[in-house]
């Protein structure tokens, strides 16, 4: 079902991968101050899976197009070796074994992914449900890039992906190079995610600080979570959630990064790309722009809320900021190496730019963005305050309670750094950058709503590069207010922090133990199932199954078993993937699954039969058990399906029926199976 020993193997891939080509560009772009090996794996990550994506789209997805990536990037060691930035100084550093604390608690996140074997079978993590993207990662393995949709693919119609797949690709980079399946590089992917970003907010904690305590700090933070559970226990559940709106996506690192891990790899691409920009105005060279470019469009095609959006804004933000920190006659380059920039990153994403687009206009949805406030106070609080009171509670309220230390500590060292006189030129223009990113960053979150889908995608993760520089700001100052022993300010830091560890426990538990659900016993017995399934779909065929089976597996009913398992194309993969991956109207998707799940229910038509194999081109049928339609099998008497394989109580696999052989008789192969 899952191995353990495939995921590492991936994990060190990884690691080696990505940190590797990332370092040797980070001292080539000269960052100094302790930052290239902190920044390197976020900085690999990004530029290697750029380049890696178009040479797939040239060349073909293989290992091939992956190690040329890292080839080609690492060759920039052969041009002028005299340019390499000097290794940091040993007191600059951060110290080697905070990089193996971070590789530790980068776990609490990948353990989100891991199914758990108990008595009763095997369980899944709610956090699971945001990881049915899985499918993609084995598409890409199996037919390359540019991908077919696996979730949804009707007869003659195009089938493109216009999600933001990148981060998946760099996981099928890692099974291709492996062996593994979607699911363990998926694993090992959101490990490598969490110790980027856990290595970029340690790395920015020391160079904010110049203090040996603050990366230890940092990644403390990053196991902390809301107030909410504390706040319950003193004034109730019942009372807060008439004062606060219920938990949302809206959440710290260690959620989003057990729920979404390629938002925040597209957060850690925009820290990144901010520090780069900053280069940029002292040496806009070819290498640093063309670098930042890469960095840019690996943003976007992660995420086009964090990468997309916020990071036009930062951009935006930034120019003038820039401009301000150089003389007059250096604009032009800087200028024109930032343009030049931009445009080869929308270059690079166009791909993806151009298939989001066609598919927002067969939505019919409108605008995906929208200006609304974010809703913050419950029924008694907003009647008591109304939406001049919403609007001020994010900042006064919902921030203090999601991201306690983090925001206040963070705000407060971060406007005091701005302030103070700073000798190093590089730094103080460094400090004003991450200022403005954490501004835009919540503003976005504050003001923005997506309305693509049943969520605030924007919204939710729009936050995330403002939580990584807050991060590292807030371990800076709480480092300074210990080591200059400030103890009034320094308790309530720690007061803070303990009041916030519960929540951090809450997730970590939730991720390492899993929910045990009725079918867990089931689920135990379904990779045999996908076996059978395999062995009669062909790679480019696709695949029927109930989008409801397994759905008290995870929190809303998602198509669980096939995305982990199937490694197979569904026709269609339930309400839920099509949301997003699905280029259909709200109606159109409805009626879809209507007809999917009554089918599989038991009420289905011969008419919705004909429609599984002609319109939705369903080659291959599973039928279990556990389906209502089992006892009243529509596939049983019908000339468009016949009996593959059988397990016997347990479930059946229909293979269409060939148009020339539509005259044969029904279910002629599979029967002694029964």
């Amino acid at each position: 079902m899952f191995s353990l020993i495939s995921a590492l193997l991936c994990a060190a891939v990884g690691l080696l991968l990505w940190t590797g080509v990332g370092y040797v560009l980070a001292r080539r772009l000269a960052l100094g101050h302790g930052l290239a090996l902190p920044v390197a794996p976020a900085l690999g990550w990004a530029v290697q899976n750029a380049v890696a994506l178009a040479l797939g789209q040239l060349i073909g997805f293989s290992p091939v197009a992956t190690i040329g990536a890292a080839v080609l990037l690492c060759s920039v060691l052969l041009v002028k070796r005299h340019s390499l930035d000097e290794p940091s100084a040993s007191t600059d550093a951060v110290p080697w074994w905070l990089f193996a604390m971070a590789a530790v608690v980068a776990m609490a996140p990948a353990l989100a992914v891991l199914p758990k074997q108990v008595a009763e079978g095997v369980i899944l993590a709610p956090a699971i449900f945001d990881h049915s993207k899985i499918a993609l990662i084995d598409e890409i393995v199996r037919g390359g890039v540019p991908p077919v949709n696996p979730f949804f693919g009707p007869t003659g119609q195009s089938a493109d992906v216009a999600y933001y797949y990148l981060w998946h690709f760099g996981a099928a980079q890692l099974a291709g190079l492996t062996g593994a399946t979607g699911w363990e590089a998926d694993a090992a992917a959101s490990w490598f995610t969490a110790f980027s970003t856990l290595a970029l907010m340690a790395g920015l904690a020391r160079y904010l600080s110049g203090s040996r305590l603050a990366p230890a700090i940092a990644l403390a933070l990053c196991c902390t979570g809301s107030l909410r559970p504390v706040l319950e226990a003193i004034v109730g559940g019942t009372a807060l959630e008439a004062l606060l709106k219920p938990a949302s996506g809206f959440a710290g690192w260690l959620f989003q990064s057990s729920w979404s891990p390629h938002h925040v790899a597209a957060a850690g691409c925009l820290v990144t790309a901010t520090l780069l920009v900053t280069r940029l105005t002292r040496n806009p060279n070819l290498l640093s722009t063309v670098i930042l470019a890469l960095v840019m469009s690996a943003g976007f095609q992660s995420s086009i809320w964090v990468g997309g959006v916020v990071m036009a804004l930062v951009a935006a933000a930034l120019v003038p900021l820039m401009l301000s920190s150089i003389p007059l006659p250096a604009w032009p380059r800087f200028v024109g190496a930032g343009v030049a920039a931009g445009l080869l990153a929308l270059a690079i994403a166009s791909p993806l730019l151009v298939a989001q687009y066609h598919a927002a206009l067969l939505r019919a949805a409108g605008s995906p963005v929208a200006v609304v406030p974010y809703a913050v106070l419950g029924p008694l609080a907003e009647a008591a305050l109304g939406g001049a009171g919403n609007m001020a509670a994010y900042w006064l309220v919902l921030l203090v309670v999601e991201f306690p230390l983090v925001y206040i500590a963070g705000t407060l060292t971060l406007a005091r750094m701005a302030t103070e006189r700073e000798e190093d030129d590089v730094r103080r223009i460094d400090v004003h950058a991450l200022l403005t990113v954490v501004a835009v960053s919540l503003a976005s979150s504050w003001l923005l709503v997506s309305t693509v889908g049943d969520n605030n995608d924007l919204g939710w993760r729009a936050v995330l590069p403002a939580l990584l520089v807050l991060t590292a700001a807030a371990a800076a100052g709480i480092a300074r207010w210990v080591e200059q022993r400030t103890r009034l300010v320094a308790s309530l830091a720690v007061a803070a922090f303990a009041a916030s560890v519960p929540a951090g426990a809450i997730i970590i538990a939730g991720n390492a133990r899993g929910e045990l659900s009725p079918s867990a016993e089931a689920f135990a017995k379904a990779p045999a199932m996908w076996a059978a399934v395999r062995r009669h779909t062909p790679e480019d065929a696709r695949v029927a199954n109930n989008p409801g089976l397994f759905a008290d597996m995870t929190p809303w009913p998602v198509n669980i078993s096939w995305a982990l398992l199937g490694d197979r194309r569904s026709c269609f993969a339930g309400n839920e993937l099509a949301i997003a991956f699905a280029p259909l109207s709200p109606e159109r998707r409805a009626e879809i699954s209507g007809r999917f799940l009554r089918t599989f229910a038991g009420g289905g038509s011969p008419d919705d039969v004909r429609a599984l194999a002609e319109t939705y081109g369903c080659g291959t049928v599973l039928l279990t058990a556990l389906d209502g339609a089992w006892a009243n099998d529509p596939f049983a008497a019908n000339r468009f399906y016949r009996l593959a394989e059988a397990q016997a109580g347990a479930w059946r696999v229909y293979v269409a029926v060939p148009s020339s052989d539509d005259d044969a008789p029904p279910n002629s192969a599979g029967q002694s199976a029964e």
